[in-house]
């Protein structure tokens, strides 16, 4: 049995009988406000991310992206059920689709809300980073993690999603300089009209974990000319 660590019970609130809220707008069906529910789901993962590392290590572990991404979700599900009192306020879930699209991002967080359809509160992608991975997919390119949130392509609806880069090679420090130097490239020789790049979109360091280290970005969305933020979560595995 795989061995988890020892769950702490930080402050995190009950969200047992809060309701989500969901805003209709026309031209954008579903928009997700920027509610208690978001600043919860975001505390939790800095309060559990750490510990992931940990878990992963303690027994035979995959290599592959959604294996990890599934091993991920596991780890926050028993994080919430030692935390939560056994009534999780939301879940994790693995490739959600988006609306009125058959895409998928890799992780999706929802609220758990009865009578209310199900709809995504944040949305991740995850990449590895290693010496046998195309990396650059980190950013851009027809699988790029940065240019499909910018493009809309994914979470059109959310203002703040997140990253996990899976570290399996090298360091974070090593992979956030290569990031952003293909963001500062992009911005320098960009010649595709549907998408505006900046060199004010590189990642900032916001917080240091142990073996997780937190970063931010803001990025332009030309479609709906308006941003969205992304947290980053570099876990060296």
């Amino acid at each position: 049995m795989k061995f988890l660590p020892t769950i702490l019970k930080p402050a995190i609130p009950m969200l047992k009988n809060s309701q989500t809220t969901y805003q209709h707008l026309e031209g954008n069906p579903i928009s997700v406000a920027d509610n208690h529910e978001v600043a919860t789901i975001w505390a939790f993962i800095d309060c559990n991310i750490s510990g992931f590392v940990q878990y992963y290590c303690s027994d035979e572990n995959p290599k592959k992206e959604n294996k990890i991404s599934e091993l991920l979700i596991y780890y926050f599900y028993c994080c919430m059920s030692a935390q939560m009192d056994g009534f999780p306020p939301f879940y994790f879930s693995k490739n959600p689709t988006q609306y009125q699209s058959e895409r998928e991002t890799d992780i999706g967080v929802f609220a758990i809300v009865p009578n209310a359809k199900p709809i995504t509160l944040i949305e991740f992608e995850a990449k590895r980073l290693s010496e046998k991975t195309n990396n650059k997919e980190y950013v851009c390119g027809e699988r790029g993690g940065i240019e499909r949130f910018k493009r809309g392509l994914h979470a059109s609806h959310l203002s703040k999603c997140g990253m996990f880069a899976y570290v399996q090679s090298n360091n974070t420090d090593y992979w956030t300089k290569k990031i952003n130097g293909w963001i500062r490239e992009l911005s320098d020789t960009n010649i595709d009209p549907t998408i505006h790049w900046s060199s004010e979109e590189v990642l900032h360091k916001v917080n240091l974990h142990s073996q997780v280290e937190k970063y931010t970005s803001s990025h332009y969305r030309l479609l709906s000319n308006d941003t969205i933020a992304l947290w980053h979560y570099f876990v060296e595995l």
